[in-house]
């Protein structure tokens, strides 16, 4: 094994709440605590889940306008630089005079980028709850990004977009290694589709698919309620198989991504040079 082909990633598992200032001081801890991690483990990316930066807990409630020249974003570039590990945080961001359900991507060498805006919006009506409109207060990003870290290939995603397969065939014929897919499940949903459809997409992607995600009670800071969430972080391999798994509690998992298990699953079944659509 080849430590070029290799790299070192965590995912984290948050219980973010409405409050920007209380989010970011759960991440800080969290990227100190991967930090000092012993080096056949610590990360050289930390994926944080959707919503890390600031959860609404009430449809109704006003979006903060948290722009990427903020002083919280500042503070992710000084710890990611100070640490060396980047940090892939996906929050509500106000740019271009819209607001976004993006990725940002803070480098040690280059500070924080927008890398993706969520395309499919969370515009749901389940059995027995209230509707949710994501589409209400976000405007539908329509562009599908990679990015890279260290040699490896990263394709995005944000929770609700993972039910679209197509999208993740523009990332297999990108040949990625990973993709990402920060999440805030529903517990409803999640107890039944999370899993099958995080594993669907590395099978049918043969890559990794790394999904950290939004845990437990959500409790509003001012006492306008609470929501809950699924949990159940993954990494999981380019078989389908789960590597490392967190299914409640908030915290850190890790896992080593290896290229070469990606090019094992591809000459095995060589799905890029069957298709045909």
């Amino acid at each position: 094994m080849s430590i070029k082909n290799v790299l070192n990633i965590a995912l984290a598992q948050m219980t973010s709440v409405d409050s920007v200032e209380v989010n970011l001081k759960h991440i800080t801890q969290l990227v100190h605590e991967a930090s000092h991690q012993p080096a056949e483990i610590r990360p050289r990316i930390i994926f944080f889940p959707e919503n890390s930066l600031y959860f609404r807990i009430k449809s109704d409630e006003k979006l903060p306008q948290i722009i990427l020249q903020s002083s919280e974003f500042k503070e992710l570039e000084r710890l990611s630089a100070e640490t060396n590990i980047y940090l892939h945080v996906t929050s509500t961001i106000y740019d271009a005079e819209k607001n976004w359900n993006a990725s940002v991507l803070m480098s040690p060498e280059s500070g924080a980028q927008i890398i993706y805006r969520k395309i499919h919006l969370f515009d749901i009506a389940l059995t027995g709850d209230k509707s949710i409109r994501e589409s209400d207060v976000f405007s539908h990003g329509g562009e599908i990004t990679q990015f890279d870290v260290d040699g490896f290939k990263f394709g995005s995603s944000v929770c609700y977009d993972i039910r679209f397969a197509e999208l993740y065939h523009k990332h297999a014929l990108a040949q990625v290694d990973a993709i990402v897919v920060p999440s805030a499940f529903l517990v409803k949903t999640g107890m039944v589709h999370w899993d099958v459809l995080v594993r669907a997409r590395a099978i049918e992607s043969q890559c990794y698919v790394l999904a950290p995600a939004q845990w437990g009670l959500h409790h509003s800071t001012n006492g306008l309620g609470s929501r809950e969430t699924f949990g159940h972080s993954i990494v999981v391999d380019p078989w389908g198989q789960s590597l490392q798994q967190k299914k409640d509690g908030v915290g850190l998992i890790y896992a080593r991504l290896d290229k070469d298990e990606c090019l094992k699953v591809r000459s095995q079944i060589p799905m890029n040079t069957h298709r045909r659509i």
